[in-house]
């Protein structure tokens, strides 16, 4: 069964979330929620990043008690869950970012709906790592020159039925070639960023495969430079410090 492409607007989406079938059928369709985020907040956050980076070293952290917000230049680390290059940025909740949490609260509050687990993760945007489940900010920048990531399914578990990414640049001008792309199982390799704006949602299952081509690949690579594809994803995923036997991509946090 190939997959279906919906393109449509945040209470049409919210209809369709109260279908029983929701998360079943989540296999062989895809969401674009058209402009649920405003513009002037994604630039803010990708502002907010470069500064972030311009005064700290890249580094990584495991996700355990007072673990700092860091970033981390992702250069095909042989090690690595799924091989990318790109320069990622890992935002928590006990760090002093309520604002930031706060703009996303609408995703955080739909992967609850949507868990296995409500009663068990329903502090997350609370927690701490020896809590549980924790709330954790991604964003990604994968710089043109051939920024991209390899082909994979993420890890699913109660807590992380679906997967959500949110568009932060403009494909055709931060962009020519590259991006997000899924695999149809009938036709194929199908681009996704071509169909998304800056502010978009993509609400996609974990579990189809699904990767990120290189990005501009003619072009002079540079990590300096602040353009590429940039994406942002909120995201539930279980401590370090406790193993409830799902995993999470290693230093990476999926897309």
């Amino acid at each position: 069964m190939s997959v279906n492409i919906h393109v449509i607007g945040w209470q049409e989406f919210e209809l369709m979330l109260q279908s029983p079938d929701f998360i079943s059928n989540l296999e062989n369709n895809v969401y674009i929620i058209r402009g649920l985020f405003n513009k002037e907040l994604i630039d803010e956050i990708k502002d907010s990043c470069l500064s972030f980076s311009s005064k700290t070293a890249d580094s990584w952290y495991p996700c355990i008690d007072d673990c700092p917000d860091y970033h981390r230049l992702h250069n095909n680390f042989p090690g690595a869950y799924v091989k990318a290059i790109q320069h990622a940025y890992y935002f928590h909740p006990w760090n002093d970012n309520d604002a930031l949490f706060d703009s996303f609260k609408k995703i955080f509050s739909l992967k609850l709906a949507l868990s296995e687990q409500k009663q068990n993760i329903q502090n997350y945007m609370s927690n701490i790592p020896s809590d549980g489940p924790i709330a954790r900010i991604v964003v990604h920048q994968y710089p043109r020159g051939g920024g991209g990531q390899e082909e994979h399914i993420d890890p699913v578990s109660p807590y992380a039925r679906v997967q959500t990414i949110i568009q932060a640049s403009v494909p055709g001008d931060d962009f020519m070639q590259g991006g997000l792309y899924l695999i149809d199982p009938v036709h194929g390799r199908i681009e996704l960023d071509r169909l998304t704006s800056k502010g978009d949602l993509i609400v996609l299952s974990p579990g189809v495969r699904h990767g990120v081509a290189p990005v501009d690949p003619e072009s002079t690579f540079n990590w300096q430079e602040t353009d590429g594809r940039w994406i942002i994803m909120p995201i539930i995923i279980n401590s370090d410090v406790s193993n409830d036997g799902y995993g999470k991509p290693v230093g990476l946090g999926g897309l």
